[in-house]
């Protein structure tokens, strides 16, 4: 009887797999449908009836052996891998591909040869395997090993309830995927809200024991008002693959402040002999950086604001601060930030990332200059997070805009950026970002072009990175496809421009270059990423159209190359 109703509710997959013992298969499922292991015939696992919202579910298996996985909705798989906690670090995780032919398994260089197959997927920047990303959180270094935490949507390519989404990488360039980190404090698919482990940082104390803050947004049915924000510590278990050990440090917000309450940077303050902790926020209305203060990083006070922004940009649209970072640059403290809802009113540009650099005495920030600094003259470039890694300080951004979305169909949505280093200029009144060194000495630069004549030249289908050295007044760059658009930047009468094929005009991607003698310029797939002036102007865009352009149009004074990218692996 059971066997009838099985066939009958679905697509029967039955498959024989042998486990290790100890071994992990994590998976969100949705639909109508059941899912269990069987050992011998008899059953030790199972989900008897999917439910229709999505659901995480683990299966921890105890004993090597041969299991046989049985389901009739293998389609109802979301996402899904398994891991040996033991190796996890060296294998990273296994993808299981569920449909009515089987269960396919991939791991490590197979999931790396996977993703190269898709046409559409850039090389150079990091990018989940399926699904959602958006900001990176929780960046650190542990012994020779890079961690990068991602805001994962683990069961759709749209924006949902937030998880942890981990990397690692032995170089700031491979990564080997790992298991979700952190997961939401209750289901919220389940309750058709919004939410979730919300974006935080690491932090490492003077013990030497390593925490991540975080915000957790409590059940929002609305994302704009009303919903609740708190702060949260998460500590990593002893192989770095799960949170555990999870508390509350902060509910309460300040008088003033309404639901934007998020987004922790941690770190122990030498001068004030305690931990100091910025959120961002608004108050009564103005975007603002909260500061608190602790002795023991459980119980926080508030000290006051840090920051809060000019009347303009309440006027401009903007909500609050977003992903407030702040750190210290040789004798100088830099603040970074971005505002929710602002529009810049002569470009139209949104998603912007300002800068200021300044004093920190006794707990009050005092800016050099009032006027902002914008990092990234693009809106392809936000959520940025520092973090300081031996002596550098190292930041990766979230590489998309609202404004245009990869094409219906795709496995993923969202890219990081290539890893910044991030400098003060001479003068150290300005933040300086170029990508770091690691990009080039992994990806070996083959050039393709090297002239110091104008010229028209064809493009390998592969990512390329164009250097301008000398006058750039009067240069322009114009990448084809077929004859249309892919991109074009120009300099004229001081201002560096970026144009994509999507672009109709209405926003102007634009930022002063005054005398600037030098210009890298990276392409990956449908990513621009503009580096000029010693890394004081930069420019990120993301386009979908004409992704990968054959022909190259250059028109400049100035000495050029043109390299192609290419993975000394391959």
């Amino acid at each position: 009887m059971t066997n009838q109703m099985e066939r009958e509710n679905g697509p029967w997959m039955k498959q024989n797999l042998f486990l290790p013992s100890g071994y992990c298969l994590e998976f969100w499922a949705a639909g109508d449908g059941f899912f269990r292991f069987n050992i011998d015939g008899k059953t030790v696992w199972e989900a008897r009836s999917f439910p229709i919202h999505p659901e995480f579910f683990k299966y921890h298996h105890r004993e090597a052996c041969e299991v046989t996985i049985v389901t009739n909705a293998p389609d109802a798989v979301l996402w899904a891998y398994g891991y040996q906690p033991q190796t996890v670090n060296e294998t990273g995780v296994t993808v299981f591909d569920f449909s009515e032919k089987g269960i396919l398994q991939r791991t490590g260089a197979e999931i790396e040869d996977w993703l190269r197959s898709d046409p559409d997927r850039p090389v150079l920047h990091f990018s989940p395997i399926r699904h959602w990303m958006n900001d990176p959180v929780g960046l650190c270094k542990i012994g020779k090993l890079w961690h990068l935490f991602f805001q994962f949507h683990p069961s759709g390519s749209e924006w949902g309830p937030m998880h942890w989404g981990h990397a690692t990488s032995h170089d700031l360039v491979d990564w080997l995927h790992m298991p979700v980190f952190l997961h939401p404090e209750q289901n919220l698919w389940r309750l058709g809200a919004t939410g979730g482990a919300f974006s935080g940082n690491a932090f490492r104390d003077r013990d030497g024991s390593l925490m991540f803050f975080y915000t957790e947004r409590l059940p929002a049915y609305d994302l704009f008002k009303g919903y609740r924000e708190i702060q949260k510590i998460a500590r990593p278990d002893r192989r770095m693959i799960k949170a555990e050990g999870i508390v509350t440090v902060l509910e309460q917000r300040p008088d003033g402040v309404e639901h934007d309450f998020r987004d922790p940077k941690v770190w122990w303050d030498d001068a004030a002999n305690g931990y100091r902790m910025i959120l961002g926020a608004s108050i009564e209305g103005d975007p603002a950086v909260l500061l608190f203060g602790s002795g023991d990083c459980l119980e926080w006070q508030y000290l006051g604001p840090l920051y809060r922004a000019p009347v303009n940009f309440r006027q401009e649209g903007a909500r609050a601060v977003e992903c407030p970072d702040f750190f210290q640059l040789e004798d100088k403290w830099v603040l970074v930030m971005g505002f929710v809802g602002h529009v810049e009113p002569r470009t139209r540009r949104h998603n912007l990332l300002y800068a200021l650099i300044g004093e920190f005495i006794e707990d009050c920030f005092v800016p050099d200059t009032p006027e902002l600094q914008l990092l990234d003259f693009g809106t392809d470039y936000y959520a940025m997070q520092s973090f300081d890694a031996g002596g550098r300080q190292i930041a990766f951004a979230w590489l998309f805009n609202w404004e245009y979305r990869k094409p219906e169909g795709s496995s993923y949505s969202g890219e990081m950026s290539l890893p910044r280093v991030l400098s003060l200029s001479k003068d150290k009144n300005k933040l300086l970002m170029l990508p770091v060194i690691e990009v080039d000495e992994h990806y070996a630069a083959d050039p393709v072009i090297e002239s110091d004549q104008s010229g028209q030249y064809s493009l390998p289908k592969a990512p390329i990175e164009i250097r301008l050295t000398g006058p750039l007044e009067g240069s322009k760059l114009v990448a084809t496809k077929d004859g249309e658009l892919a991109f074009e930047v120009s300099v004229a009468d001081g201002i560096l421009s970026v144009r994509l094929a999507q672009d109709d005009g209405s926003i102007h991607y634009v930022a002063e270059l005054g005398e600037a003698k030098d210009l890298r310029l990276f392409h990956d797939f449908g990513i621009v990423e503009v580096f000029a002036d010693g890394g004081a102007v930069c420019g990120t865009r993301r386009g979908y159209v004409n992704i990968d352009p054959d022909h190259l149009e250059i028109s400049t004074t100035a000495s050029t190359q043109v390299l192609e990218k290419r993975s000394r692996k391959h």
